[in-house]
């Protein structure tokens, strides 16, 4: 199908990073209507993977005006292009961030009930897919009381990262406050231009750029092009069967601080310290991580580290730190989180990322290894569903089973995402930030995923992972409460330790 439209340019005042080398390679999107860049290969992987999904749960004291809160949201979305962004797949198959004719943003409100429906609600979301050709990428929930509230905003992660989602509600709390704000549009810039690509423990480091695209030239004999309906189709299913569930770690404002100074006196981060003790506790109550599987990644923030003045840009703009971990028992927890600070800070200092270097790939292949052929072993009744994706299931020799393959075995044992503390207003208007939970993805491959966040003085973590709910067999929530535990044992805090998830 062929697209015509207007260039991709725009009127509006903008902060915009200028090292845009997807687009210049592959033009610049001028016969794209309502075009905002192509997307990167780090974008795509997310874009049509079913476990990609982020959500951000901010509570909220005193009573919110739902009419108010749709103004501010859609307020936001006119400073934050992606916001109001669909995906549009050319004749080359590359795929582009647009904004024409993408419908409202969906607002759902729900009587709050309890202290802990903001996890069922998130449950919820889950469940229903993005129409990424339709857009928008992002929904929000509003779980409303008159006193005390939840904005929950839920997003495919390929149009932003956890520090996004985070300014997000800010802006959105802020918009609320100030309906006639002054606003800049913020462009989305594009990490690739930034990072430097380090050696890592991954197959893409020791194949080489010769071999992917060895790799490339064997998928295009047997190319595979999947459509929503695909997608669709394997996300119900894999939703059927599966539930992302939450145990949460949570810091009052007065043992954050004792745990700040504790981490400063031992010259280390929140990150490195609750990586180190969820290791140690992971391994107390359910063992060593496997031999081939002894992987942590540790992703950091690419705005807080750039010369260049990117603004508060919504997208996904971060780097990667991935090391071979290995809990020392014969160290304490401080001597075991200096290790892991230490290799933090020089990746994050040099802007190195250790992800594979997806940007080799064709991405078509990253469609098909990451988002499909993954998958097929959880859920192959979605893969008989459609003409598409019964053709790939069928092509077994097809390479991009083979890398599949191959990458199982390497995926991260731990991935830890902290967001840091939040220098964030308390106060809105008549409205009061009182909490904040991130709820990064949770992988099915992967059995530790923390997501933490630290505003108005309290620190929460979620603990994220993948249940069969239709398993007959036991649950992994009552494991993962007791590493939860052990973890606050090894932080200091042996007092918090209880039986409730949340």
């Amino acid at each position: 199908m062929s697209l015509t439209g207007s260039a991709c340019v725009s009127n509006n005042k903008s902060i915009l990073g200028d090292k845009m080398n997807l687009d210049e390679q592959k033009g610049n999107g001028a016969d794209i209507p309502g075009c905002v860049r192509r997307l990167s290969n780090g974008e795509r992987l997310f874009l049509g993977s079913v476990q990609s999904n982020v959500a951000m749960a901010a509570r909220v004291i005193e009573n919110v005006s739902e009419k108010d809160l749709i103004c501010a949201i859609n307020a936001a979305r006119r400073m934050h292009p992606l916001l109001g962004a669909k995906v549009i797949f050319d004749d080359q198959h590359d795929a582009w961030f647009s904004t024409d004719n993408v419908p409202e943003t969906i607002l759902r409100t729900v009587l709050r009930i309890s202290e802990n429906q903001w996890v069922d609600e998130i449950q919820r979301e889950h469940m229903e897919s993005f129409e990424l050709e339709i857009g928008p990428l992002i929904r929000f929930v509003l779980v409303y009381s008159r006193p005390v509230s939840e904005l929950i905003a839920f997003s495919n992660h390929g149009i932003c990262d956890g520090v996004a989602l985070a300014n997000l509600i800010r802006d959105i709390l802020v918009f609320y406050a100030e309906p006639a704000k002054d606003m800049k549009v913020i462009q989305p810039p594009l990490s690739t231009g930034y990072l430097q690509r380090d050696k890592g423990p991954f197959p893409s480091k020791s194949i080489g750029k010769d071999a992917i695209n060895n790799f490339n030239l064997q998928w295009r004999k047997s190319p595979h092009y999947f459509s929503q309906a695909d997608f669709s189709e394997v996300h119900r299913a894999y939703w059927e069967k599966m539930q992302h569930s939450i145990v949460l770690l949570q810091l009052e404002p007065e043992e954050t601080s004792v745990l700040v100074a504790k981490c400063r006196e031992k010259g280390v981060t929140i990150a490195s310290a609750t990586t180190a003790a969820f290791l140690a506790a992971y391994q107390d109550v359910i063992g060593p991580f496997p031999k081939d599987q002894d992987i942590a990644c540790i992703p950091y923030d690419l705005r807080r580290r750039i010369s260049e003045n990117v603004g508060d840009a919504f997208c996904l703009f971060v780097g990667v730190s991935t090391f071979p971990i290995s809990y020392d028992q014969g160290k304490n927890l401080w001597e075991n989180a200096q290790e892991i600070h230490n290799i933090i800070q020089k990746d994050a200092a040099g802007l190195n990322t250790t992800s594979p270097d997806f940007g080799l790939f064709d991405p078509t292949l990253i469609d098909a290894c990451f988002s499909f052929a993954p998958l097929m072993q959880f859920v192959p009744e979605a893969f008989v569903s459609t003409k598409n994706l019964s053709a790939f299931a069928n092509d077994t020799k097809n390479i991009a089973f083979m890398i599949s393959d191959s990458r199982k075995n390497r995926v991260p044992a731990v991935i830890n995402t902290n967001l840091g503390r939040l220098d964030f207003p308390e106060t809105y208007g008549d409205l009061r930030l009182d909490h904040m939970f991130f709820v990064p993805p949770a992988i099915i491959f992967t059995p530790l995923i923390l997501g933490g966040i630290g505003v108005s003085g309290r620190l929460a973590f979620s603990l994220n992972y993948i249940e069969q709910v239709k398993d007959n067999g036991l649950s992994p929530t009552e494991d993962m409460i007791r590493i939860r535990n052990r973890a606050l044992e090894y932080l200091g805090f042996p007092e918090k330790a209880n039986d409730d998830a949340v």
